[in-house]
C-alpha cells in the first residue's frame, strides 16, 4: 500500500456518481526508484476505500480539479484530477507499471481505430443520403434547360462518396482479419502460432489506430463538403462528427508517435523480422486461382514490391540517418496501412466472385467498391513512397526564425 501526491490529466469521465466507487489505474514513481521509464510503476486508486468487507468506506485523497473545455467529445467529462495521499495498492512488479499499462493501451488503441471507422460509417451514410435530396446544377449528361440534378449525379460528388465507400469497408474487412488474429493469438493450442498471431497483431495494431482515424478526418470533411455550407451550420450533425472524430488522431497516443513506435519497435522484435513474415503472408494468401482477382492481384503485387523496397531503406537508414527514418514514418505506416486494407479486400474479392450468382447486387457492389479502392485510393503509395525517401536533411536544415 502507498500513498500517492500528484496530478492526472486528459481523464475521461474522471470523476461521477454513475457508480457507488472508480477504481483509477495510475503510473507513478517511487520515492527510490529509478528516473525515466524503467522506474515507473501502476497502481490501484479507488475512488473510495473499500473495508474488508467489501463496503464503501471513506473517501479516499483524489479532488476533481477541472473539467477540460473542448472542440469536441462534449458528452464525456475530461477532468484534471488532484492526488492528495491517496491510498493506492500496487499492480504488478515495481517499476514495471509501464509495460503492464501498455497491455490495456494496445487493446485502446484498436478501440479507437474502430471509433474513428464507426464516425467514418456515419458520415458516409448521412452524407450519401443527403446527396440523394439535394439538388444542384446540372450534371455532365443533362441539357442546360433541364431542372437540376441531384448532387449524387455529378462526378465529384461519387468520386467522393466511393472514396469514404471503398475506405470504410476495406477497413472493416481488416478489423475482421485482426479479430481473427486475436482470437488465435490467445487460443490457439500451439505455442508458436500462437505467437505468430501475436506480433502480427502487435504489428497491425498501430496501423489500425493511425490510418483509421486519419482516414476518418479525411472522410468526415469531405462529408461535410458534400453538405456545402449547410454542412457547417450545426443544424445537420456533420460539422459535430468532424469534431468529435479530431481526438481521435490524438488520444491513446498520437498517430506520429504510433508510426514511430511501429516503425523503430514492431518490425523487427526478439522474434525475428515481422515485416518479412508479414509481406510473406500476403503473398501466400493472394495466389487465388481466379482469373477475375487478377488484375486486383496484379495492382496488391506491385504495391507490396513498394512496401518491401521502403522497409528495406528504412533498415538501412536506421543504421547512418535516424532523423531520415523519424521523418518517414507517417509515411511508412501509410504505404503499410494501405498493402494491408489491399490484401483485406482481396478477401472480400474471393468470396465476392465465388458466391457472385447467390446475391448478385450485393457482390456486384463489393466488386464495383474495391475497383475504385484500387485505382483511386492504393495508388497513394506510391506518393507516400517518393516522398518519404527524399530523406530528411532539408527539413533538419531549415532555420525557424
Amino acid at each position: 500500500t502507498f500513498k500517492l501526491t500528484g496530478q492526472k490529466i486528459f481523464i475521461t469521465s474522471g470523476d461521477h456518481d454513475l457508480t457507488e466507487n472508480i477504481i483509477h489505474l495510475v503510473i507513478a514513481r517511487v520515492s527510490d526508484s529509478p528516473k525515466g521509464t524503467k522506474g515507473i510503476s501502476l497502481f490501484l486508486v479507488p475512488k473510495f476505500i473499500v473495508k474488508d468487507d467489501g463496503s464503501i468506506g471513506t473517501r479516499n485523497g483524489i479532488s476533481t480539479g477541472s473539467i477540460e473545455s473542448k472542440m469536441g467529445i462534449k458528452g464525456s467529462a475530461t477532468c484534471v484530477l488532484n492526488f492528495d495521499s491517496a491510498v493506492g495498492y500496487m499492480i504488478g512488479p515495481k517499476n514495471k507499471g509501464l509495460s503492464s499499462m501498455f497491455t490495456m493501451m494496445n487493446l485502446e488503441r484498436i478501440v479507437v481505430g474502430i471509433q474513428g471507422l464507426g464516425i467514418s460509417e456515419i458520415a458516409y451514410q448521412n452524407s450519401l443520403n443527403y446527396a440523394k435530396e439535394r439538388k444542384q446544377g446540372n450534371a455532365n449528361n443533362s441539357k442546360p434547360s433541364d431542372a437540376a440534378d441531384f448532387i449524387i449525379e455529378h462526378a465529384d460528388i461519387r468520386k467522393s462518396l466511393l472514396n469514404m465507400k471503398s475506405i470504410i469497408e476495406g477497413e472493416r474487412a481488416l478489423c475482421f482479419w485482426l479479430s481473427q488474429q486475436t482470437e488465435v493469438s490467445l487460443h490457439h493450442s500451439d505455442e508458436k502460432i500462437r505467437q505468430e498471431a501475436s506480433d502480427l497483431v502487435s504489428l497491425i495494431t498501430p496501423v489500425v489506430k493511425a490510418l483509421f482515424t486519419d482516414m476518418g478526418m479525411e472522410i468526415t470533411s469531405d462529408a461535410m463538403q458534400i453538405y456545402g455550407g449547410y454542412g457547417y451550420t450545426k443544424d445537420q450533425g456533420i460539422e459535430q462528427l468532424y469534431r468529435d472524430n479530431r481526438i481521435t488522431p490524438i488520444y491513446e497516443g498520437t498517430n506520429s508517435v504510433q508510426a514511430i513506435d511501429l516503425v523503430f519497435r514492431k518490425l523487427v522484435n526478439k522474434n525475428g523480422d515481422i515485416i518479412d513474415k508479414y509481406i510473406s503472408l500476403i503473398k501466400k494468401d493472394i495466389l487465388i486461382k481466379e482469373e477475375k482477382i487478377n488484375p486486383f492481384v496484379e495492382k496488391l503485387n506491385k504495391n507490396i514490391e513498394i512496401l518491401f523496397k521502403f522497409t528495406n531503406w528504412i533498415k538501412e537508414k536506421m543504421k547512418s540517418s535516424k532523423d531520415d527514418v523519424s521523418a518517414a514514418c507517417n509515411d511508412y505506416l501509410k504505404v503499410l496501412g494501405l498493402v494491408a486494407t489491399a490484401h483485406a479486400w482481396v478477401k472480400v474479392l474471393e468470396v465476392s466472385f465465388k458466391d457472385y450468382e447467390n446475391n448478385k447486387k450485393f457482390y456486384e457492389e463489393k466488386i464495383q467498391t474495391a475497383n475504385f479502392f484500387f485505382n483511386r485510393v492504393l495508388p497513394r503509395i506510391e506518393s507516400y513512397y517518393l516522398t518519404a525517401t527524399s530523406g530528411s536533411k532539408y527539413i533538419m536544415d531549415f532555420k525557424f526564425n
